[in-house]
């Protein structure tokens, strides 16, 4: 009899064995997916290591007025160059914001043509890169050699064509609460907003901040008046700290355009 319970025990566990190696492999799968700075399917710059205090300001799915060109009026009176990755369809919606970006001495890269949130589960994510970076060129002359996922979201096969196409994949790690619901029960307050980034700040850090989202515009959605408002605060706590601000190019010592 006890015979027979062990063999019974032995064959749940034998029957267990491949759900748990089937449930591990799709949470690895989904963190290499969603997680910005996972490097399981490949090579992703989400910070660099860094014995100095250097960050870097990134703004992502611009451009989208009025909030870029508030974003490039405190940089500029800040003394400060940052990173903004711009969405294809902006660029075309926005070509004297994209041109003054690059005027005041920032950095842009790609982000995307359409910012679609599944763009890395089918081959539409690398013709909606290779797009956009047609469109920046059309628009400001250069083509960007970093590229920055929308939301995040990644894929081998997505990842295979940032490198043939000659480009880096750029994310983050470090971000704050400004589109959802969550550590402040609703969206947070420009200062709520700034300690967020400040406290997860650390050197070589490579800081997401929003001036668009995506292809919407003169929507609630599209609203980024919290990043206007927190910026100044971010800047002047971080440089409080001892940062210096650079730009991701200069970061990861990296170009930031390809020919």
């Amino acid at each position: 009899m006890g015979q027979s319970i062990n063999k019974a025990s032995l064959k749940k566990q034998k029957a267990a064995v491949p759900v748990l190696v089937t449930l591990v492999l799709i949470l690895v799968i989904a963190d290499g997916y969603f997680l910005p700075s996972s490097p399981f399917f490949g090579k992703v710059y989400a910070a660099a290591k860094s014995p100095n205090k250097t960050i870097a300001l990134t703004f992502d799915g611009g451009a989208n007025e009025p909030y870029t060109s508030e974003i490039l009026n405190i940089l500029s009176s800040y003394n400060i160059r940052a990173t903004f990755f711009v969405v294809g369809e902006n660029a075309e919606l926005y070509p004297d914001v994209v041109n003054k970006i690059i005027s005041d001495g920032n950095v842009i890269g790609n982000d995307s043509y359409s910012y679609d949130p599944n763009h890395a589960l089918t081959s539409f994510g690398i013709k909606d890169m290779e797009r956009a970076e047609d469109a920046i060129f059309d628009v400001a002359g250069v083509k960007p050699h970093l590229y920055c996922p929308p939301h995040g979201k990644k894929s081998p096969w997505e990842l295979d064509g940032v490198k043939d196409a000659g480009m880096i994949e750029v994310t983050w790690n470090v971000s704050a609460n400004d589109r959802h619901t969550g550590a402040y029960f609703g969206k947070p307050t420009p200062e709520e907003y700034a300690s967020e980034i400040v406290k997860d700040a650390k050197p070589g850090g490579i800081i997401l901040l929003h001036d668009g989202n995506g292809v919407l515009h003169n929507s609630p959605k599209s609203d980024e008046s919290i990043t206007v408002q927190a910026l100044p605060l971010i800047i002047e706590q971080l440089r409080a700290q001892g940062y210096q601000f650079v730009t991701v190019p200069t970061l990861l010592n990296v170009p930031a355009y390809n020919k």
